[in-house]
C-alpha cells in the first residue's frame, strides 16, 4: 500500500558496507515521517553493521539482495519496489541532516515539479557553485553541476549522489535507461530529467536539500581500466547527443566528444583509447535512438 505522505530513500551499494552504515543512521535520523529506506545491495557480501541496522528496523529498512551489477537498473528496482510515491534517491557514500528528506517532500509538492536536484557539498575541493545549478548545454552535450550552491530555482538536472521524483513520472518516462549503465553509468540521470523535462515536468534545484558527498574511494560502479573508461564516457555521452540534441548541435557536439577523447589519449599516453572513444560513440549514438531499456522487476519476481 502507498501514503501520499510518505517518502522512500532509495539507496543503491556495492561494496562499502561502512559508508553505506553511516548514511542508513542518518536516514533514520529524519524528521519526516513516514520513511522507508530502501537498500539495493549489490555487494558479494552482506555488511554485519548493515545486517543489524535492518534487523533492528523491519519496519522502517528493506534490505534487497541481488545479483545483477549496475547502477540504473538497482534504480529501478528501487522505485519499482518503492512503498510510497515520492522517491528519494541517494548514494551510499553519503551524509546528511535530518531535514534531508522534508525539502525534498516540500519541493516536489510544488507545482508542476517532476524531479527535484538537491545541494551537495564534498568534504575536499572548492565548493562547485553556480548561479543557475543544473544546467545542460545541448550544443556540447555537457552538463555543468553547480550544485553546491545554495538557491532555489528551476534546473535542467540533477546529480546522481541527491535527487528525488515522483514514481508516477519515473513510470510515465519509462524509468532508468540501463543502456547507460555501462562504465560508470555516466549520464543517467541527466538523461531521466531530460526526459522528464519533454514530459512537461519541472526539475527544480532546492540548495536546502542538502548532503555531503563523501567520494569514497573504492567501491561503487568505478572503472579502473582507462579505455573502458572512455568507452563508456564516449558511448553515454553520444546517447545524449542522439537522444536530446537537434540535428544541428549533433557536429559540435561530436567534435566536442572527439576532443575529450584525445585530451584522455594525450594526458594518460593511451592513443588506442581514441579508437576506444570512437567505437563508444559510434555504438552510443544508435543506442540514443532507441527507447530506454527498463528492467520490469515485478515481472522478473513473478518468475
Amino acid at each position: 500500500m502507498t501514503d501520499s505522505s510518505g517518502v522512500t530513500v532509495v539507496v543503491p551499494t556495492l561494496g562499502r558496507g561502512g559508508y553505506l552504515a553511516n548514511c542508513l543512521a542518518d536516514l533514520l535520523a529524519q524528521r519526516h515521517q513516514p520513511i522507508e529506506i530502501l537498500v539495493v545491495d549489490q555487494s558479494a557480501e552482506r555488511d554485519p553493521a548493515v545486517a543489524r541496522l535492518a534487523a533492528s528496523h523491519p519496519g522502517m529498512i528493506s534490505h534487497h539482495r541481488v545479483g545483477f551489477r549496475g547502477l540504473p537498473r538497482a534504480r529501478n528496482l528501487g522505485w519499482q519496489h518503492a512503498r510510497h510515491e515520492a522517491i528519494v534517491f541517494v548514494d551510499d557514500d553519503i551524509r546528511c541532516g535530518p531535514g534531508l528528506v522534508e525539502e525534498h517532500l516540500r519541493s516536489l509538492r510544488l507545482p508542476g515539479v517532476g524531479v527535484v536536484a538537491g545541494g551537495i557539498d564534498t568534504p575536499r575541493g572548492p565548493a562547485d557553485v553556480r548561479r543557475c545549478p543544473g544546467t545542460y548545454r545541448r550544443w556540447t552535450a555537457t552538463p555543468l553541476r553547480g550544485f553546491a550552491a545554495q538557491t532555489e530555482g528551476d534546473a535542467d538536472h540533477a546529480a546522481g549522489c541527491n535527487f528525488s521524483a515522483w514514481r508516477s513520472v519515473l513510470a510515465e518516462v519509462g524509468g532508468f535507461d540501463e543502456s547507460l549503465g555501462t562504465g560508470a553509468a555516466l549520464y543517467e540521470e541527466l538523461d531521466l530529467c531530460l526526459r522528464a523535462g519533454r514530459a512537461g515536468y519541472r526539475v527544480y534545484f532546492n540548495g536546502s536539500a542538502r548532503l555531503t558527498h563523501l567520494v569514497a574511494p573504492g567501491g561503487g560502479c568505478r572503472v579502473e581500466r582507462l579505455r573502458d573508461h572512455v568507452h563508456a564516457l564516449a558511448h553515454n555521452r553520444a546517447m545524449m547527443i542522439r537522444r536530446h540534441g537537434r540535428w544541428y548541435h549533433a557536429p559540435v557536439a561530436a567534435l566536442r566528444l572527439a576532443a575529450l577523447g584525445l585530451s584522455h589519449a594525450r594526458y594518460y599516453r593511451k592513443p588506442l583509447a581514441l579508437v576506444d572513444c570512437a567505437t563508444g560513440g559510434l555504438r552510443g549514438f544508435r543506442a540514443g535512438a532507441r527507447l530506454p531499456a527498463c528492467t520490469d522487476h515485478h515481472r522478473e519476481d513473478a518468475r
